[in-house]
């Protein structure tokens, strides 16, 4: 699988010495965090919610109409999970989500859009 990079910086192009740099606003939310349930991973529910809440669809700024993940996530680093998301037209993204931090009790995961 290719993965593509989520995180993105800001969108001004600017002509220097007849090269054009271009500079990308950060369109996705890259980062959540959650509680470890009594199984010692984040449930399924609670990643889908969370990515729902905190990652946007790229280009549009909006939030996806749904997500459906293939599992939770187990409280180690570089664990990882498929999810769709469902945008409000009906387009579907599929992306990984994968734990960046997992401290006790807390877990923080990222978000990559896979490529096709």
């Amino acid at each position: 699988m290719k993965y593509v990079a989520v995180s993105l910086v800001t969108a001004t192009v600017m002509a220097v010495g007849g090269f054009a740099f271009v500079a990308v606003p950060r369109l996705l939310s890259t980062e959540s965090t959650s509680t470890v349930g009594s199984t010692g991973a984040v449930s399924r529910a609670e990643v889908e919610k969370q990515v729902r809440e905190n990652y946007f669809l790229p280009l549009v700024q909006e939030k996806p109409k749904s997500v459906s993940c293939a599992g939770g996530l187990k409280a180690r680093q570089r664990d990882s999970v498929e999810c769709t998301v469902t945008s409000e037209n009906g387009k579907r993204q599929q992306i990984m989500v994968s734990v960046t931090k997992a401290n006790g009790n807390s877990v923080s995961y990222d978000y990559a859009v896979l490529a096709n």
